[in-house]
């Protein structure tokens, strides 16, 4: 079953870098912050259906990202016996602090009036 998680988180790294790159890749519809920076409008690096393809891969990746994300989700649910708050110790209320019986309260002088 361990070997099954690492492979699974190995797919999950993979598809999200895959996804970073894919996403970078794609040319945004409304130039993006591409034209700020002198970009051309019309160029394609690979060619005028590139954003198809592309666009196509992103779905792909990200349908098997997300379903891999469940699966992970699941097995990693199903190998928990407790909670965490059931190891939890139950905080004990602080005792009330008690006046000591050799203590006397002091009397404070009279304030002679003017």
């Amino acid at each position: 079953m361990a070997v099954i998680r690492t492979l699974l988180i190995i797919l999950e790294a993979a598809c999200s870098l895959a996804l970073i790159g894919l996403i970078l890749l794609q040319k945004s519809k409304d130039g993006g912050l591409g034209l700020a920076f002198g970009a051309g409008g019309n160029d394609s690096l690979f060619g005028a259906r590139a954003g198809n393809v592309l666009t196509k891969a992103t779905v792909g990746i990200g349908i098997v990202f997300l379903v891999n994300t469940l699966i992970l989700g699941m097995l990693f649910t199903g190998s928990a016996n407790k909670s965490l708050m059931d190891n939890a110790v139950l905080a004990q209320p602080a005792p009330v602090a008690q006046p000591a019986a050799s203590q006397v309260p002091v009397e404070m002088p009279a304030v002679p009036a003017k």
